[in-house]
Order: C-alpha cells, then structure tokens, then sequence
C-alpha cells in the first residue's frame, strides 16, 4: 500500500521539477566581463515565454548591474556569485545593460 503513494510522490516531484525547468532560463555575467565587450552576458540574446523567469548569475570578479533600458526593471549591485530573477510577464522585446559598465548590452526576447 505505501509503494503506490511512494512512486505517486515521486512522480509528481518529478513533473514539478520538469515543469520548473522549463520556465526559468539562466543567464550568467561571464568571468572577465569587462574585457569581453558584446560577450558580457551568456547567452545573448535571451529567448523566452511569456510568464517565465530569467534568472542572472555574476560570474565575474567586478561588480555589475542588470537595468533595463527603460527602467522597467533593474538589480541591486551584483557581487560576485549573486543573482538575480525577474519574471517577464509581458512579450515584446527587453534590452538591459550594467549601470556600472553601460557599454555592455544584451536583451530579452520574449514570445
């Protein structure tokens, strides 16, 4: 009787975590950001649905920002190894820069 349930369990989990997948994207701030110019960002552009996430990860040793053109969203400072996640809940097309560094560019296409 407690296989059942068990194997149930796991099944949903399993759905779960798939579905997570699915609607978040990384996107990570490459080491040696500064010398990279249009390579700052990895992958670039970002293509996306409508609804999910895109998470940025610093994986640089400087310090950055994730600010989109029109202010519609921006992070804090990201240190290095710091995140972070914003849910595009409309389509359309999102460029974003670093305030710290503004020549480094990138967007967010989001169908």
């Amino acid at each position: 009787m407690l296989v059942p349930i068990i194997l149930a369990l796991i099944f949903v989990v399993s759905i779960f975590q798939s579905v997570h997948a699915q609607s978040n994207k990384e996107v990570s701030i490459v080491s040696d950001a500064l010398k990279l110019a249009d390579k700052a960002f990895d992958p670039n552009p970002v293509m996306i649905n409508q609804g999910e996430t895109v998470t940025w990860t610093n994986k640089d040793f400087g310090i950055h920002t994730i600010t989109e053109n029109q202010e519609l969203f921006s992070s804090k400072d990201l240190r290095p190894v710091q995140t972070f996640e914003h849910i595009f809940a409309q389509a359309g097309t999102f460029d974003y820069h670093c305030k710290i560094h503004p020549t480094k560019t990138r967007k967010t296409i989001v169908n």
